[in-house]
């Protein structure tokens, strides 16, 4: 009787080649499986957030309305520098500043010095030069370029953000000032070696 040749010759000629076929035959049918449930059963899992299309119109934010810096607020600005920056007047600058700066403090707390206020002995807190960054209706914020008295032990030039809101936010409230911060950073030093 004739044998059959073919591409199946001695595949299964021996024990080890029929356990490697069946290794094989079986790696392929878990493949398989995994791929039918992972595309046909699962399909992927539903989405948290649904997208749901609404007919109304978005809300789009509109800009402030810029408004020209004001004489009163000019007043004010200077007002604080003296009062409250220089130290020449507490008392004075604690009705002039906003929640903001004065925190919780009371008068009495306020007067005695210890305030959340950088202290700067400008010489120029008449005359320093005003960059206006914003002014809107209710609030604003200026750079103010202060100059050290002579022989003060800081820096002899400083740049400031002076930040002021009106009381309540409202539209008509007096002006407060509610930040001030100078704008230069201390250098940061570089490694030795």
């Amino acid at each position: 009787m004739a044998t059959p040749s073919g591409i199946l010759d001695g595949l299964f000629d021996s024990p080890r080649k029929q356990r490697r076929f069946l290794i094989f035959s079986a790696t392929v049918l878990l493949i398989g499986i995994a791929a039918f449930v992972s595309l046909v059963l699962l399909r992927g899992t539903s989405n948290a957030f649904t997208d749901t299309i609404s007919n109304t119109p978005a809300q789009l934010a509109t800009p402030e309305k810029t408004v020209p810096f004001t004489a009163e607020q000019r007043e004010i600005a200077r007002k604080f520098i003296r009062t409250a920056v220089v130290r020449q007047d507490l008392d004075a600058a604690y009705s002039i500043v906003h929640p903001d700066i004065r925190g919780t403090l009371t008068r009495k707390q306020w007067d005695k010095g210890a305030i959340p206020v950088v202290y700067y002995p400008a010489r120029n807190w008449k005359t320093a030069a005003f960059v206006i960054d914003y002014s809107y209706t209710t609030s604003a914020l200026i750079e103010v370029d202060l100059v050290a008295k002579p022989g003060a032990d800081q820096r002899p030039h400083l740049l400031f953000f002076l930040g002021e809101k009106r009381a309540g936010d409202k539209p008509n409230g007096r002006w407060l000032v509610s930040y001030w911060q100078p704008h230069w950073k201390p250098p940061v030093p570089q490694a030795v070696g």
